[in-house]
């Protein structure tokens, strides 16, 4: 991906001075409102049962002024409805069980190992903190083996510029680590040696859905053994994950293992999807996002 430079760099200094609240903060805060939020009720109700008494009594009763309204969106989040996930029918490839959760002050992640490259090579890589959440894992059908997951999709709801400055953070991770090599270990000849794999990224694909989208490749090559540079295991690995926003609503879609197409020669295990069916999966999340982003499409 190819970007101005000094737009570029003016972005890279304006990420590196925004500051996301800790989880222990938001908690606070939480916590704060609730029991404000308590006292409040109490109060009203004291106010109703004190008028109650003194007209029992035959004695005049005060009204009592009316408590002001908290605004809505500083007591509690915009719920994300389930009806924005994909659904099984969506994905041209059979799923099993589905796993979901939902959450309140997530921080948003793209991609965890593209992050650490960013974090070692000194790059604003942690995403903003939504302001609720939710996500649904769909599994391949069990067949006598341990399943796998098909996609892994969350969403976001985040204030307006942190949606778009999420997706500054993701170019300026894209230039950075366009090939990253990584050491680690692997298990060998009844023990473990220090390994090298080598881990690229590339963005084929952006604007195909919603306000603001983007198609990142993530490959892993075989790792080689350190001392000999010889090759552990021969099969590259490639994972696809795609970033699409809708008005204040972000949605990260992560492929499985085994589920991207193969861009070199080699046998497939199983029925994979294919650049053009991820882009058709994208812009289905993308009217899914619809119904429930602010402002909507």
């Amino acid at each position: 991906m190819r970007e101005n430079l000094h737009f570029v760099d003016r972005l890279h200094r304006d990420l590196g001075t925004v500051r996301w609240a800790e989880p222990a903060q938001i908690r606070a805060v939480a916590r704060r409102r609730s029991r404000r939020t308590a006292l409040l009720a109490a109060t009203a109700v004291l106010a109703v049962v004190s008028g109650a008494g003194y007209a029992a009594a035959g004695r005049p009763v005060t009204p009592v002024p009316p408590i002001a309204a908290t605004p809505a969106s500083t007591v509690v989040p915009a719920e994300i409805p389930p009806e924005v996930l994909l659904a099984p029918s969506d994905v041209p490839l059979r799923t099993g069980v589905r796993l979901g959760e939902s959450g309140l002050g997530e921080t948003v992640r793209v991609d965890p190992l593209l992050e650490s490259c960013g974090r070692h090579r000194g790059v604003p890589s942690t995403g903003p903190k939504s302001r609720s959440s939710r996500s649904r894992t769909m599994m391949r059908p069990a067949v006598g083996s341990p399943t796998t997951p098909v996609l892994t999709q969350d969403v976001y709801r985040l204030e307006p510029r942190h949606g778009r400055l999420l997706f500054g953070t993701v170019s300026l991770l894209l230039n950075a680590c366009a090939e990253w090599q990584f050491t680690d270990s692997v298990p060998l000849a009844g023990g473990t040696t220090p390994t090298v794999r080598i881990h690229r990224w590339e963005a084929p694909v952006s604007g195909f859905a919603g306000d603001e989208s983007v198609m990142l490749r993530h490959t892993s090559l075989p790792p080689h053994a350190r001392a000999a540079g010889t090759a552990v295991d021969t099969a590259p690995r490639s994972e696809v994950t795609m970033v699409v926003r809708v008005g204040d609503l972000v949605t990260v879609i992560a492929t499985g293992p085994d589920v991207v197409e193969d861009t070199g020669e080699g046998t497939r295990s199983a029925p994979r999807l294919s650049r053009t069916q991820l882009e058709t999966l994208g812009r289905t999340a993308a009217r899914r996002l619809c119904v429930a982003a602010d402002p909507g499409c």
